[in-house]
């Protein structure tokens, strides 16, 4: 009775602590996403209380992805030396406060300056909480806790996108940047709540005196600097994947007539279809392994990439609201494995900076495909603009893990033993990721 139990409820073995990392680790994805896609609903009231034109406020939205590298690489070295949870509050306190500032800004370049503030925290938050979850679930369990995370970033771009209105009509832009300061409150949950993981307090105890006290300068030795450009490598191609449909999908449904309510609803039904991506993305995972999970979810992405760009203009919202479900539920949806995927390739020593590192360099490539989008559609049209670039980075990701560079990599530099042990390794799967290493098989 008790293996028919454990057989359909996957949740057998989480205790209390578990869920109150996943709780603070998803409430802090949520607030992120819900902080940084505030500013993209306000961008010509902004252009027009500073003045500037409304390509200027774009660089708005660039500049929070210019800083989360280097958010990823101080709040990570940060996690890596002093623990998971101190760098976890320190990024949420960041960008909470840089949020809230935006609302007091008196110019264009004080709102700048506030939000290379938020990108620098954000950057941090994501490197350090992501690991701190990862690393206190089960890692047979580690594909679901990855996929359930990324939907906090979902979810909280439909909640900016729930109180935009009420707010700003009411109070005027300013006040949405108030709201932000809300994620402040979480870190005093998670300073309450949350224990520091198992997997870093038994690393520290083991720690040898000279190693290096800033893990980032690590990533660039001869032991992890193929792994890092790999893992950024790829990055850029997720962010090239899904930030030309995120980035210019309404632009273009506007350009082919459908009105700002049919905008909304045809992005909302896509929003949701990546929400149920993301859950459904961890347990693909444990059914066929995290290789075979992203390429033929991948693969399957690439009909409705084709399908939905070269239909888009034939005006039947209910069939185009179909298609945009199905594109979002595979090529962005899938993704909910990646740090999962990212955090299984990098050693405890350099797992969080690795993690923040390469996860938020690729992340420039998001800032980079409005203007990507803007030149190729110049030539082809903004449709097929979106279509080629989607098409593009989806190969390139594909190629990447279904090949298994990642595991190649880590077998020819002599990483393996290094890195933790996989769901997939356990379950007796080819993950098609790094070898199975596992100092830390007693969490699993």
């Amino acid at each position: 009775m008790s293996t028919a139990a454990g057989r359909t409820h996957w949740w057998i073995g989480l205790d209390r602590s578990h869920w109150k990392a996943m709780l603070g680790s998803w409430l802090g994805w949520a607030l992120d996403g819900f902080d940084f896609i505030l500013i993209t609903y306000v961008l010509t009231d902004i252009a027009n209380t500073f003045h500037v034109s409304l390509a200027a406020t774009g660089t708005l939205v660039l500049a929070a992805f210019a800083t989360r590298w280097l958010g990823g690489a101080t709040l990570g070295s940060i996690a890596d030396r002093l623990g998971r949870k101190k760098a976890m509050i320190i990024g949420i306190l960041t960008y909470s406060v840089g949020t809230f500032l935006c609302g007091i800004s008196w110019d264009y370049w004080s709102l700048m300056v506030f939000r290379l503030l938020v990108g620098f925290g954000m950057g941090g938050e994501y490197s350090a909480g992501t690991t701190l979850l990862l690393e206190t679930w089960p890692v047979r369990m580690r594909n679901k806790a990855s996929g359930f995370l990324v939907s906090g970033w979902a979810i909280g771009g439909l909640l900016a996108s729930a109180v935009y209105a009420p707010i700003v009509m009411s109070f005027g832009w300013r006040a949405l940047f108030f709201v932000g300061i809300l994620p402040a409150f979480l870190a005093v949950y998670v300073r309450r709540a949350m224990s520091e993981t198992p997997e870093f307090t038994q690393a520290l105890e083991n720690a040898s005196a000279d190693l290096p006290k800033v893990s980032f300068f690590k990533l660039f030795s001869r032991r992890w600097l193929p792994m890092t450009l790999i893992m950024f490598v790829m990055m850029f191609a997720n962010f090239g994947m899904n930030w030309p449909v995120l980035s210019l999908l309404p632009t273009y449904l506007k350009t082919i007539g459908y009105a700002p309510a049919a905008v909304g609803s045809l992005m909302f039904i896509a929003s949701f279809g990546a929400l149920l991506g993301y859950w459904f993305s961890g347990f693909l995972a444990d059914w066929i392994g995290i290789r075979w999970a992203f390429t033929a979810t991948l693969l399957v992405s690439l009909v409705f990439i084709a399908l939905t760009f070269s239909t888009a203009g034939l005006g039947s919202e209910f069939v185009l609201g179909v298609l945009l479900f199905a594109l979002q539920f595979t090529n962005l949806g899938i993704t909910g494995l990646l740090p999962q995927y990212i955090t299984e390739h990098f050693g405890v020593e350099v797992r969080a900076a690795g993690l923040g590192v390469t996860y938020n360099l690729g992340a420039i490539a998001g800032g980079l495909s409005p203007i990507w989008g803007a030149l190729i559609g110049d030539a082809v049209g903004l449709g097929p603009a979106i279509a080629i670039l989607t098409l593009f980075w989806t190969l390139v990701v594909t190629v990447i893990i279904g090949f298994r560079i990642p595991a190649v990599i880590a077998r020819r530099t002599g990483i393996s033993n290094s890195l933790p042990p996989t769901p997939e390794a356990l379950a007796g799967k080819d993950s098609g990721g790094s070898l199975p290493g596992g100092s830390f098989a007693a969490n699993s």
